[in-house]
C-alpha cells in the first residue's frame, strides 16, 4: 500500500486529507522536529507539505539526500500564496486551497508515476534500485574516487518466508533496509549510498576509512532485532522448523545477515569489474555461521 507523508499542524486540514486520502496509509507529522526522523525510519512513496516557505530547509535536506532526492514532493497552498524564490524550493507540485478531491488525488498519482519513470526504486523500501545503483558505482568510478563498495543479503530467508509468510518477510526486508540506510548515513553522512537490489539483497557505498565501523554496526543491531520477528516458541528455541529446497524437514537458525566488501582505491574501470568481485566476497562472507562481514583487502592495482 502506498505510503503518504502528510507534514501538517492544521487538525482541519489534517481531518480533510485524511477523508481524501482513505484506502492509502497516512503518516501525519505535526513537529518540525520529526520530518527528517521519520523519512529514514518509514520512508514514504509521496510527501506533503501543508504550506510552502516555512518548509524551505527540510525540503531542501531532502533533495540534497543521495537516497531520498527522488521522493516526489507536494505543497498546499493558500488561494493566491505566491512564494518569492520559488526556485529555492524544489517541490514538484503544489495544490492551492479549498482543496477538490478529485484534483488533488489525479495530482498525487501524476508525481507518483512522474517520479518512478524518473527514479526506479524499490517499491518495498523506496530505496533506489538496479539502474540508480549501477550510475551511482559508475559515477564514482568514473571520478576516480576511493570509496568502500558493500554487499549485503539475508541468510535463510526462504524458510522463514515458508514458516511466517510473505507479509512477516516483507518487514524484515524493509527493518533491513532503514536499518542500512540509518546506520551508514549516521557513519558517514556526506559520502554514503544505499540501494536495495531487490528481494533480500542490498548494497551501500562509504568511505573506505568508515566502511569497517559501519558494517560492525549493521551487524550488531540487525543481530539484536531480528529475534522480534519470530513467534514466542520460536524465540525461545533458538531456531524455526521448516521445510528445505529438499521438501525436507529441518531445523534452521534465525536470519542472519552477510556482508561482503571491496576497497576501490582507483583500481576498477567499470561497474561490471567491482561488483563480480564484491559478490565473490559476499559469498565467502555466506560461508561463515552467522551474520558477519568480510572485507577484501587484496591489492587490484594494475598499472
Amino acid at each position: 500500500m502506498e505510503l503518504i507523508t502528510i507534514v501538517s499542524d492544521d487538525e482541519g486540514i489534517n481531518t480533510t486529507l485524511e477523508s481524501f486520502l482513505e484506502g492509502f496509509n497516512v503518516n501525519f507529522i505535526k513537529k518540525n522536529s520529526e520530518i527528517i526522523e521519520s523519512i529514514y525510519n518509514n520512508p514514504p512513496t509521496l510527501i506533503i507539505f501543508n504550506g510552502g516557505a516555512r518548509y524551505k530547509d527540510y525540503i531542501r535536506t531532502i533533495r540534497e539526500d543521495h537516497i531520498f532526492s527522488h521522493l516526489p514532493i507536494i505543497l498546499l497552498l493558500e488561494d493566491r500564496e505566491f512564494i518569492k524564490h520559488w526556485k529555492d524550493l524544489p517541490a514538484d507540485d503544489f495544490i492551492t486551497k479549498p482543496l477538490q478531491r478529485e484534483e488533488f488525488i489525479m495530482r498525487l498519482y501524476l508525481s507518483i508515476e512522474r517520479s518512478r519513470r524518473i527514479v526506479e526504486v524499490n517499491p518495498l523500501t523506496m530505496l533506489p534500485g538496479n539502474t540508480p545503483i549501477i550510475k551511482e558505482v559508475q559515477s564514482r568510478l568514473d571520478r576516480q574516487e576511493e570509496f568502500a563498495l558493500a554487499y549485503a543479503d539475508l541468510d535463510n530467508f526462504k524458510p522463514f518466508n515458508d514458516k511466517y509468510g510473505f507479509s512477516r518477510g516483507d518487514e524484515v526486508i524493509k527493518m533491513t533496509g532503514r536499518l542500512i540506510t540509518n546506520t551508514v548515513k549516521l557513519q558517514d553522512p556526506h559520502n554514503y549510498f544505499v540501494g536495495h537490489i531487490g528481494g533480500d539483497d542490498f548494497v551501500y557505498i562509504t568511505s573506505i576509512e568508515r566502511v569497517e565501523k559501519t558494517s560492525k554496526e549493521i551487524v550488531k543491531n540487525f543481530d539484536e532485532i531480528i529475534p522480534s520477528f519470530y513467534d514466542p516458541e520460536d524465540r525461545e528455541r533458538g531456531y524455526i522448523i521448516s521445510h528445505g529446497r529438499d521438501g525436507k524437514v529441518r531445523h534452521y537458525p534465525f536470519l542472519s545477515i552477510s556482508i561482503g566488501i571491496t576497497l576501490n582505491r582507483k583500481w576498477f574501470k567499470h561497474y561490471g569489474e567491482i561488483s563480480s568481485v564484491a559478490t565473490e566476497v559476499k559469498s565467502y562472507a555466506k560461508t561463515f555461521e552467522g551474520s558477519n562481514y568480510f572485507i577484501d583487502r587484496r591489492s587490484y592495482d594494475r598499472e
